[in-house]
């Protein structure tokens, strides 16, 4: 079988089969002869790959720009560092490296040569072995997030009133509506590209009634984690693009769960979002260790799952889906969450899968939380569960990309 992504596509090919568009249409029979305007329509009915009749028809490399041969050689170096861990040996990595091999190059020859950092040597860095651990708990560290409680007041109150048969979006909204800043940070995002909703919702109240009560509790949740660990060192991990990494990996969660037509996507935004709470955390009560932990991952190409499962027994997954048990958020999240780095252990394994699939993919794009991190180690199974083509990433990113530049604001800024 010849599948070629419909920007491959060239005049004189001929269709080995029917040709539907994700809605189920017939766009081209079988044995059409292609010509420019067919390919026009199949991207504009969303068509992103063909089976064309005849032998192979292999990809092209990726058009680069023009470079020096040192750029070109530290780029190389760079890409192949970020794909250590995952390595490229299924279509679908080979086509995340063809998109990264693109975006590296392009950003090489825009900024220069430092626009991609140096990877450093494992002898540079101090000697903290990944075996080395620390006497620790989830419940000891859950335990000491007392000081959280009383800053999520208003979380909890919603909470409470959500459990009552008797609520309605009006006694939601005046628990909301109590914490101004919190009021004013839910309608930016309510109103931002994220929900795109025709016309602006001014109100508390309407934001309740348009988005439901479960939905404008877990926002809540996510804005008082942002606010929460926003006070986070910096010489541990940069907050900025750690929060970028948590908003890219949301926006990816949500288009393939988009791609899978499933009723609700919106809330796989906000897995995305909280996926990584436990490693926060875990920087918070341990920096020095953490940040020795984190550069020799990074540097002996190793997961950090790993990592932490030696130092302390468990990832920062399940750190997370625990502290996110004490603030009450749905379980169907905490689920999904606990098991991102073990899809198929989850108990909805498609929403683990997705969110599994979106994390590889934010580090794959460019968005990791640190520059030199390497890509993590794709579950193939998790994505065969998913029962996409990897033709679909091209389209996916590149609407990613957009999504993500136009709310990050709404959610850090």
């Amino acid at each position: 079988m010849t599948l070629l992504r419909v920007d491959k596509l060239k005049e004189g090919m001929v269709v080995k089969g029917d040709v539907m568009a994700p809605s189920g249409r017939l766009v081209l029979p079988v044995g059409t002869k292609l010509e420019d305007k067919h390919v026009r329509l199949l991207k504009s009915w969303g068509v992103v790959e063909v089976e064309i009749e005849g032998g192979p028809h292999p990809e092209s490399l990726p058009k680069l720009p023009p470079m020096t041969r040192e750029a070109m050689t530290k780029g190389a170096g760079y890409l192949d560092h970020l794909y250590s861990l995952c390595g490229r040996g299924s279509p679908v990595l080979r086509e995340m490296f063809r998109i990264s091999t693109v975006r590296t190059m392009a950003l090489i020859a825009e900024k220069g040569i430092l626009a991609v950092p140096d990877i450093p040597h494992i002898n540079d860095l101090d000697d903290v072995s990944c075996s080395e651990s620390l006497d620790l708990s989830i419940s000891q560290l859950v335990g000491k997030q007392t000081k959280l409680f009383s800053f999520s007041e208003t979380y909890r109150q919603i909470v409470e009133v959500l459990r009552s048969p008797r609520s309605s979006s009006a006694h939601v909204a005046q628990v909301v509506e109590k914490d101004t800043s919190l009021s004013a940070k839910l309608l930016r995002i309510v109103n931002s590209a994220y929900y795109g909703f025709p016309s602006k919702i001014g109100s508390i109240q309407r934001a309740v009634t348009v988005l439901g009560g479960r939905e404008l509790t877990t926002l809540a949740v996510g804005v008082t984690a942002i606010r929460y660990f926003s006070g986070l060192s910096q010489n541990v991990i940069d907050m900025d693009r750690f929060w970028r990494n948590s908003v890219a990996c949301g926006v990816f969660a949500r288009l393939l769960a988009g791609e899978k037509h499933l009723l609700s996507d919106s809330h796989f935004f906000l897995s995305g979002l909280l996926r990584d709470i436990g490693l926060l955390l875990l920087l918070g009560e341990y920096p020095d260790f953490m940040g020795k932990l984190l550069d020799r991952a990074s540097s002996r190409k190793m997961s950090l799952p790993v990592c932490e499962r030696e130092a302390f027994g468990f990832s920062h997954s399940f750190l997370g889906a625990a502290l996110l048990s004490e603030w009450q958020v749905p379980p169907y999240l905490i689920s999904t969450i606990k098991y991102k780095d073990n899809p198929l252990a989850s108990d909805d394994v498609l929403e683990s899968s997705i969110l599994h699939v979106a994390d590889v993919l934010s580090f794959a794009m460019g968005y990791g939380w640190s520059p030199i991190i390497p890509v993590p180690s794709l579950d193939q199974d998790a994505w065969d569960h998913l029962d996409l083509s990897h033709n679909v990433l091209d389209t996916l990113t590149a609407r990613a990309n957009r999504q993500i530049s136009e709310i990050l604001g709404s959610f850090i800024g």
